[in-house]
């Protein structure tokens, strides 16, 4: 039993907040997520009312997951079915049918991801079953990339639109993200999303085709992932860069010291984006 302070008890420390969280729907368990949905998976084809029955079926079931994944999502999904009905009727449909179905089901502001172009690798099987049709889904993703509900968009100077929360995971809790906080977030992914798009063109100037651009520009860019905007769900609350702008000028107005708070760090790494910048262009062209 390790008392109050023991190094065993700092090392569970955080798997217990950790189980804690998955428990209560807060997080993802380092990634890890599953859920067993019993009832049957209805097949895209069938379409229509059908489809859209069984989507919000779904997302009923996932009304205590308080999180979203943010970025790549590795997908599982095992249908049990009546084996007799797959082998002997039209009853049944082809699994990449299945899939489809499921996934949008699983996407939305109700759900588990943003979007299902956030997969990037998706398992489909069946398994003969004696009881009612049901199915599982298994979710792998890196421990931090996922983002507390509700989640809003923010366009940026790139022209894709930002995952942002009034909400962040701290120690296993939700934590209220202040004005402060909330603004220097934005301030930090507008000067990201700008100097990546700097960096792009001017790789692309000195003779990069576009992949290379891409590829060079990923050395600047951070670990959350910008959407376009046919990919967000309409569910999702969107604001326009303008509007946002407007907001945060209106908020640095109103609280002047704060703002130079932000100032001061949009001058620091407004100064290391371009440094990067240069030496990134740099290489490029001694290659």
């Amino acid at each position: 039993m390790p008392m109050p302070g023991d190094e065993s008890e700092n090392i569970a420390a955080p798997f217990d907040r950790e189980a804690e969280g998955a428990r209560s729907g807060l997080n993802p368990m380092f990634g890890d997520w599953q859920h067993r949905f019993a009832f049957a998976p209805v097949p895209y084809g069938d379409g229509g009312r059908s489809k859209r029955e069984f989507e919000a079926r779904i997302q009923a079931e996932l009304t205590d997951v308080r999180w979203l994944y943010s970025s790549e999502v590795q997908l599982d999904i095992k249908l049990h079915l009546d084996v007799q009905t797959i082998l002997e009727t039209s009853e049944t449909a082809d699994l990449d049918n299945y899939a489809k179905s499921i996934l949008d089901g699983l996407k939305g502001r109700q759900s588990i991801m943003i979007d299902d172009t956030q997969v990037q690798a998706l398992c489909i099987s069946w398994l003969d079953t004696y009881d009612a049709p049901y199915f599982v889904v298994s979710a792998k993703a890196l421990a931090d990339d996922f983002i507390l509900k509700p989640v809003e968009f923010y366009e940026m100077p790139d022209g894709l639109w930002y995952p942002q929360s009034r909400l962040m995971w701290t120690d296993g809790k939700a934590e209220p993200v202040g004005d402060l906080n909330h603004f220097v977030g934005l301030a930090i992914s507008e000067l990201n999303s700008a100097a990546t798009k700097r960096l792009r063109h001017e790789l692309r100037r000195h003779g990069s085709n576009r992949f290379e651009a891409y590829r060079g520009s990923k050395y600047l860019s951070t670990s959350l992932r910008g959407y376009h905007r046919s990919r967000i769900d309409s569910g999702f609350p969107l604001h326009a860069r303008r509007m946002w702008q407007q907001a945060r000028q209106d908020w640095q107005s109103a609280h002047p010291d704060d703002s130079a708070k932000v100032e001061e760090i949009c001058t620091g790494l407004r100064q290391a984006y371009n440094e990067m910048a240069r030496a990134l262009t740099l290489k490029d062209r001694q290659r």
